[in-house]
C-alpha cells in the first residue's frame, strides 16, 4: 500500500524551529543567504513594482527581502505557525506583505487575486504524486496574462526522478530536470531559462517560466 505524504510535518518542524532559537526553516545559516532572490533578479528584468505571490513562504524572509526591493508581497504556507512568525517578523521590521495559511494540494482552493510573478519558495519538491498537477494549477491560474513563475527546487543528477521519506511518509520529491519541465509543460508553464547546480547528493534547479 503505498504511503500518503504528510504535508504537517512541516508544521512540525516550524514549532521546533522555533522552539530551538532559529530564525527560520534550516538553522540561521541558511536565513543568512539570499540565493534565491539574487537568481531570480539575474534573470528578471522588470523594472515596474509588481505583484509577487510566495508559495511555501516559512517565516517570509523571501517575501521580505523582495518587498525591500519594490515588489508588492503576498506569502502562502501550510503551517500556521510559520504564517504567524512571517507576520511577526514583517511588522517587526516594517516591512509590508500579506500571509496566509493555505494547503496547495487542495484542488478546493481559490486564490481571488492574480499575481505578476510566483515564486517557489523550495516548496514544490515538498509536493508528492498527483498533488503536484493540483499544485502546479494553482500556480497557473494564480498568474496574470504572460506573468513569471520561478521555481528553486532540488533535482536528481540523471534522468531518474524519486522521493525521499521521513518518519516513513513521502517527504521529498526529487525530479529529474526534463521530468519537471515536461510538468511545467503540461500545466501551461513555458521554461524560459533553465541553471542546474550540482551539490553532493541531489542537485539544485532553477528554472524561469512564463505563464503560456
Amino acid at each position: 500500500m503505498k504511503m500518503k505524504p504528510n504535508y504537517h510535518v512541516h508544521e512540525e518542524m516550524y514549532v521546533e524551529a522555533r522552539q530551538v532559537g532559529w530564525e527560520g526553516w534550516g538553522g540561521n545559516e541558511r536565513m543568512s543567504k539570499a540565493t534565491l532572490v539574487e537568481r531570480f533578479l539575474d534573470l528578471y528584468d522588470g523594472s515596474k513594482q509588481v505583484k509577487l505571490l510566495e508559495l511555501g513562504c516559512g517565516e517570509g524572509h523571501h517575501c521580505r527581502a523582495f518587498n525591500k526591493l519594490g515588489f508588492d508581497v503576498t506569502g502562502i504556507d501550510i503551517s500556521p505557525t510559520a504564517i504567524a512568525w512571517a507576520k511577526e517578523k514583517a511588522k517587526a521590521t516594517g516591512l509590508k506583505g500579506e500571509y496566509f495559511t493555505a494547503d496547495l494540494t487542495l484542488k478546493s482552493l481559490k486564490l481571488s487575486e492574480r499575481y505578476d510573478v510566483a515564486i517557489d519558495g523550495n516548496c514544490l519538491h515538498c509536493i508528492i504524486g498527483e498533488d503536484r498537477t493540483t499544485f502546479l494549477d494553482h500556480v497557473y491560474s494564480s498568474l496574470s496574462d504572460n506573468g513569471i513563475f520561478f521555481v528553486s527546487s532540488l533535482c536528481s543528477k540523471d534522468e531518474s526522478s524519486y522521493e525521499t521519506h521521513k518518519n516513513n511518509a513521502p517527504y521529498r520529491h526529487i525530479a529529474s530536470q526534463n521530468s519537471l519541465i515536461r510538468e511545467l509543460e503540461k500545466a501551461g508553464l513555458q521554461a524560459l531559462n533553465v541553471k542546474v547546480y550540482e551539490r553532493e547528493n541531489s542537485n539544485h534547479i532553477t528554472v524561469f517560466a512564463i505563464k503560456a
